[in-house]
């Protein structure tokens, strides 16, 4: 690892650990969110050790809350992400697998789609997915299909949340995915499968998605920022997730009026928190790409030193 990896690692380790706390006190059913106290608003940081980062303007402690909005920004971006790459890594090989007229139309949904800008799409999958005649019928059905009672309800805005992201993130992974798949499958060892007997469903299990695990996970891993700025972005419109799952985009809505009465700390605990995660993410991405260079220079110095 350089220097990159672990300054990137150690802060983005710091936001796991702090998103623990909340999961560990809700495992003992001990846990829930920092409770409104009107008559502790508004404390400025550091001026009591009871809530040394402050309270918001509704005197909920910011150390506490900025625990329960890691552990839902994290949460849905991690989820999101990798629901995202799984998506588009299927459809690519997918697409790429069964070729001709299928790959065509396919891949021109995929750039159909790539040319709406993202944040447009975004927003118009969240409205979609948040509007009444959706959120009405879809509890109903979800608990029917999970066999779960109704109070699961709260769910809700989490799976709307993650569906939005993913289903804005993942044409990219598609295009990435079928370009892989159509440099693999003509490698003599998938031939060699096909010869044998394998299906397209077998190659696809066996070969192809395998093969592709690597560089999903690496994708998915970066993604993770991106995933971390839509949540933020739409919990701040208010087409995020609901009051009862903080994170820190809806800390940051929650801050504008205590920003305009000039208490800044209610929004820069969690505007830190997305920047400081954003570039930590960003630092293990470029400390990997620098690693891999490295190392494949290392390699073809190694050849042509053997080949003299």
């Amino acid at each position: 690892m350089n220097k990159k990896m672990i300054i990137g690692a150690s802060i983005l380790g710091a936001f796991a650990l702090l998103a623990l706390g909340p999961v560990t006190s809700t495992a003992l059913h001990t846990g829930h969110p920092p409770l409104s106290d009107l008559h502790q608003s508004n404390i400025a940081p550091f001026s009591t050790a009871a809530h040394w980062l402050g309270t918001d303007s509704l005197g909920r402690d910011l150390f506490g809350m900025l625990g329960w909005g890691a552990l839902g920004s994290l949460s849905v971006a991690l989820v999101a992400s990798f629901t995202s790459v799984f998506v588009g890594n299927l459809f690519g090989s997918i697409s790429a697998l069964l070729g001709g007229f299928v790959d065509n139309i396919m891949m021109r949904l995929v750039d159909s789609l790539l040319a709406i800008p993202p944040i447009i799409l975004l927003l118009t999958l969240s409205t979609f997915l948040t509007a009444p005649e959706f959120t009405t019928r879809l509890p109903l059905l979800l608990c029917q299909l999970l066999s779960v009672s109704s109070s699961s309800d709260g769910l809700l805005p989490l799976f709307t949340v993650i569906v939005a992201i993913a289903a804005t993130t993942w044409l990219e992974s598609a295009r990435i995915a079928r370009s892989r798949v159509l440099s693999i499958k003509t490698e003599e060892y998938c031939t060699a499968a096909l010869a044998l007997g394998d299906n397209n469903i077998q190659l696809l299990r066996r070969h192809l998605l395998p093969a592709l695990v690597s560089t999903a996970v690496v994708e998915a891993t970066l993604l993770v920022s991106d995933a971390i700025i839509m949540e933020s972005g739409l919990s701040f419109l208010g087409l995020g997730l609901g009051p009862q799952t903080p994170s820190w985009g809806s800390m940051l809505r929650d801050a504008q009026v205590s920003l305009i009465q000039g208490n800044w700390w209610g929004a820069l605990a969690p505007g830190l928190a997305i920047v400081l995660t954003v570039v930590s993410i960003h630092l293990i991405g470029q400390g990997f790409l620098e690693l891999r260079s490295a190392r494949v220079h290392a390699h073809i110095h190694g050849v042509g030193l053997k080949a003299r």
